[in-house]
């Protein structure tokens, strides 16, 4: 349940930030991409999808997305993102916990939106 609340709240802070900041609106235009964040097993996920310069966002996994962020476990997802530390994301990717299928690209340009929404 944690972790698809910090996903819901995720897509919230992006929409906050689009509406306050015209310039993070043109960062979010770059892309028109869909960003599943999901556990391995697709029972818990949340897609983000962006069109010039808008999202929309719903639980759940999407029919089709541009890259997946695939967790093993809601649990390992939520301490790892809840600790904010590349160094930590870094060890779950090396240590197989996460990991992405898809253009990489989108998943780097997706987590950098992220980082500067918060």
């Amino acid at each position: 349940m944690k972790f698809q609340i910090l996903l819901f709240l995720l897509g919230r802070m992006i929409k906050k930030k689009a509406k306050s900041d015209p310039e993070y609106k043109k960062k979010l235009a770059e892309k028109n991409c869909t960003v599943q964040i999901k556990t391995a097993d697709n029972k818990k996920g949340r897609f983000y999808t962006f069109t010039n310069g808008e999202m929309i966002t719903a639980g759940g996994v999407a029919p089709k997305s541009d890259v997946a962020i695939v967790w093993q476990d809601a649990k390992i997802a939520f301490e790892t993102l809840k600790a904010g530390s590349q160094q930590k994301t870094m060890q779950a990717m090396q240590s197989g916990q996460l990991k992405l299928e898809g253009d990489g690209g989108v998943a780097l340009w997706f987590m950098d939106k992220a980082k500067q929404a918060r």
